[in-house]
C-alpha cells in the first residue's frame, strides 16, 4: 500500500515536471508578439504611457513586456498541476482548468500593472522587489484556485483521492 503511493506519487511528480518542462521551454522560444505587444499597449494606455511593441516608455526607465509576463507561466503552472493527477476524468480536469487559466491570464493583468505602478509611480526601485513578491502571490492564487476548483468538479475532500 505505502509503495503503491509512493509510485502514484513519483508519477505525478515526473508528469508534472514534464508538462511544466515542455510548457517552459514553448514559452521561452515562441514568438509571442501577439500577446506581449498588446498587453504593453494596454498597460501602457492604463499609466498614460507611450509604448514601442512590446517595450512601455517611462522615462528614465523602460519596462520590456517578455514572453515570461504574458501570465502563460502561470498558467503552465496551473496546466502542470491539474494534468498531472490520475483524477478527476479529462472532461472534470478541462472543466478545472479552462475557467481558472482564464482568470490566472486577467489576474496577471493587473500584476503587471502593480508591478509598473510601484516602478512608474513610486520608484523605479521598486518594481523587481515588486515583481518578485507578486509572482510569490499569483502562485498561492494558481493554488487556491486549482484546489477550489477540483475540490468543487471532482467532488473530493482529499487530495490524495487525484493520485
Amino acid at each position: 500500500m505505502v509503495i503503491e503511493r509512493y509510485k502514484r506519487e513519483l508519477i505525478f511528480l515526473a508528469k508534472f515536471f514534464l508538462i511544466y518542462g515542455i510548457s517552459q521551454a514553448i514559452i521561452q522560444v515562441a514568438p509571442m508578439s501577439f500577446v506581449t505587444e498588446p498587453i504593453a499597449s494596454f498597460e501602457a494606455s492604463l499609466l498614460g504611457l507611450k509604448n514601442e511593441q512590446n517595450s512601455i516608455i517611462a522615462e528614465p526607465a523602460t519596462f520590456v513586456i517578455n514572453n515570461s509576463c504574458t501570465g502563460f507561466v502561470s498558467i503552465s503552472v496551473l496546466a502542470a498541476i491539474v494534468f498531472s493527477f490520475r483524477r478527476p476524468k479529462l472532461r472534470k480536469k478541462l472543466a478545472v482548468f479552462v475557467p481558472c487559466a482564464v482568470a490566472l491570464f486577467f489576474v496577471n493583468l493587473l500584476r503587471v500593472y502593480i508591478v509598473l505602478f510601484f516602478g512608474v509611480m513610486v520608484s523605479y526601485e521598486l518594481a523587481e522587489p515588486v515583481h518578485i513578491a507578486s509572482w510569490f502571490l499569483m502562485s498561492g492564487a494558481i493554488i487556491a484556485l486549482w484546489y477550489e476548483a477540483t475540490k468543487r468538479f471532482a467532488g473530493i475532500s482529499d487530495l490524495g483521492q487525484l493520485l
